[in-house]
């Protein structure tokens, strides 16, 4: 399988972003949640989930991870988008219009939401994000914010305060629905319909049967 995608399967590249991606949103939706339930002494559940006490020191660690993810994940779309349109998506397996129409709006709504979700969730970041190589500002003190503010009339808190509506909605309603639904279609296609719409975006794919020459004499070269 080269980097490539093919009509019929999609190549490494796809492959690395889309786990990539997956791997990302999972870990950083855990973290988040661990730390609004169990860490952060203000939103923790009372009284403490298995006994765990909150800890205020470590709010700021585990979101930095979880603003790594997240900036990752909505800088690594835009290339990802580029390699789709330039290099082409595998055709449709078959199934009627209407099934592959919903496939397609599925796609790009997920798309969507890979660029939404980091571009909230950065605009209400209070706090530098350490990447360990390098470090980017808080969203509050840099250029753009500033400009968004001034554009608008906002103020720091009424800015984060409606880019954290947008970022808590999108997190809390729509993150799942697309996410179940975009599970459930490929194990239906894989487990109910048999088809190839989940084995070809998996990296290990078996390798094709050689076919001794002598099994099919009339398809030798001739001398």
């Amino acid at each position: 399988m080269g980097w490539r995608n093919r009509i019929d399967a999609y190549g490494n590249a796809s492959m690395l972003f889309h786990w990539f991606t997956a791997g990302a949103f999972i870990t950083a939706y855990v973290i988040a949640y661990y730390v609004i339930w169990i860490v952060d002494p203000e939103t923790s559940i009372k009284p403490a989930l298995f006994g765990i006490a909150p800890e205020p020191d470590r709010v700021i660690p585990l979101l930095n991870i979880h603003w790594i993810l997240g900036i990752s994940i909505g800088v690594l779309t835009l290339p990802r988008l580029v390699w789709r349109l330039w290099g082409g998506v595998p055709h449709h397996v078959p199934g009627s219009r209407l099934e592959h129409l919903a496939a397609d709006v599925a796609h790009w709504a997920l798309y969507a939401f890979l660029i939404l979700m980091p571009v909230t969730g950065y605009m209400t970041t209070y706090h530098p994000t350490d990447f360990g190589l390098f470090v980017i500002p808080a969203c509050r003190d840099t250029a753009f914010a500033a400009w968004v503010r001034d554009l608008f009339g906002l103020s720091v808190k009424d800015l984060e305060d409606i880019m954290w509506s947008i970022h808590s909605f999108c997190g809390k309603w729509l993150a799942w629905p697309l996410v179940v639904l975009h599970v459930a279609a490929a194990l239906v296609h894989h487990f109910v319909r048999k088809d190839a719409v989940l084995r070809r975006m998996l990296p290990l794919k078996p390798r094709p049967q050689v076919v001794p020459a002598h099994a099919h004499p009339e398809k030798r070269c001739n001398p």
